[in-house]
């Protein structure tokens, strides 16, 4: 049952996984160079930007078009294949709404934690030495994106806590050993 919602987990956000696929193209030979304009436009509070460089409109186009063509992948190619772990109903799914969805989600959960990160002067990508928050801002940056991503697509998917959970573990696991091959990739500049 637990592998079983594991599996579950892993394959409804599969579009994320394409999604971050994609990103990892575009931004090692730095594409769509016009879109890498930062959200928070340059603006500041107290001197400090309000998200960072690290978060681009660029970003947020990728996800999108990674995530709607996930869920294309999910509805026209794997549908039969993965009907035993799928959760959502894909054959009746719009599948521009579902990716749209999902994509823009995961990228509004981000900018909260880079926020408070901002707020407290750490830079995109860097540590803090305290110990207890560090521990809590490499937590936050694992799952940030399930945070608002889970409640935006419940009119898919039922959210039943062993999902959710399961969800959680997946993203603790995958989202550093992503950022790692990213990095060893030199798709990204640090492996956080």
């Amino acid at each position: 049952m637990v592998a079983q919602r594991l599996f579950q987990a892993l394959y409804l956000f599969l579009p994320l996984l394409v999604s971050v696929a994609l990103a990892a193209v575009v931004q090692k030979y730095d594409l769509v160079r016009w879109l890498k304009v930062p959200i928070d436009g340059g603006l500041e509070i107290r001197g400090r930007r309000l998200f960072g460089k690290s978060k681009t409109w660029r970003g947020v186009a990728i996800a999108i078009v990674g995530s709607v063509s996930g869920v294309a992948l999910q509805r026209y190619v794997l549908e039969g294949v993965a009907r035993s772990i799928a959760v959502v109903d894909y054959a009746n799914t719009n599948v521009l709404a579902l990716g749209l969805t999902m994509g823009g989600a995961a990228m509004a959960g981000e900018l909260p934690n880079s926020f408070v990160k901002r707020r407290l002067g750490i830079e995109p990508g860097a540590t803090t030495r305290r110990p207890v928050l560090g521990a809590i801002f490499w937590t936050w940056d694992q799952v940030d994106l399930l945070l608002i991503t889970w409640p935006a697509i419940m009119p898919w998917v039922e959210a039943t806590a062993g999902l959710v959970v399961a969800s959680f573990a997946v993203a603790l696991v995958l989202h550093p050993a992503i950022a790692w091959i990213g990095y060893a990739l030199g798709a990204r500049t640090s492996a956080r």
